[in-house]
């Protein structure tokens, strides 16, 4: 692509199917956009304290972003181990608030988790190879747990003891 340079960044694959769909199959990054303002923010950062926590395991995908040249002269490409897991974090916070706002008022409406799910994948264009059906689950379970929300996995059993009216009855 003329006129810009490329930029490898380790992710997460969901997040990677969120960037594609809010930027297009060759995202560009411009500061009209959040992304792209978190990414020119990053650029310019050159410490790297995190250097000794980085893993690379976790992410499992890599996204090619295209920064403009003029950008590229003005703030460098410098993203380090740091940048990388402060701009992975950011878009990981954004998408999972954006999944519990849109499962919290689908819940409201219909209590059932899988029955809400097709939606809300439609909506962030995340499909199930990206973010699998059980770490959305166990991700929202520990959401409302730690908000003190009701749990909609847990089954409540009600015991009915007899009474002693019960057993002094002759059939």
């Amino acid at each position: 692509m003329k006129g810009f340079v490329s930029v490898i960044i380790p992710t997460k694959s969901y997040i990677k199917a969120y960037v594609i769909n809010q930027l297009g199959d060759w995202p560009k990054m411009t500061t009209r956009h959040e992304i792209g303002n978190k990414l020119y923010d990053l650029l310019a950062h050159k410490t790297n304290e995190r250097k000794t926590e980085f893993s690379n395991k976790r992410y499992n995908a890599t996204i090619k972003l295209f920064i403009s040249i003029h950008t590229y002269r003005q703030r460098g490409c410098c993203l380090n181990e740091t940048n990388i897991k402060n701009f992975n974090l950011f878009l990981e916070k954004k998408i999972k608030n954006l999944f519990y706002h849109y499962m919290d008022h689908y819940i409201d409406i219909l209590p059932n988790f899988e029955a809400n799910l097709p939606e809300i994948r439609r909506k962030l264009c995340i499909d199930i190879e990206a973010w699998s059906d059980d770490s959305i689950k166990k991700d929202y379970y520990r959401y409302r747990k730690m908000n003190n929300k009701p749990l909609l996995y847990q089954k409540t059993f009600t015991r009915t003891v007899p009474s002693d009216n019960f057993a002094n009855l002759a059939f």
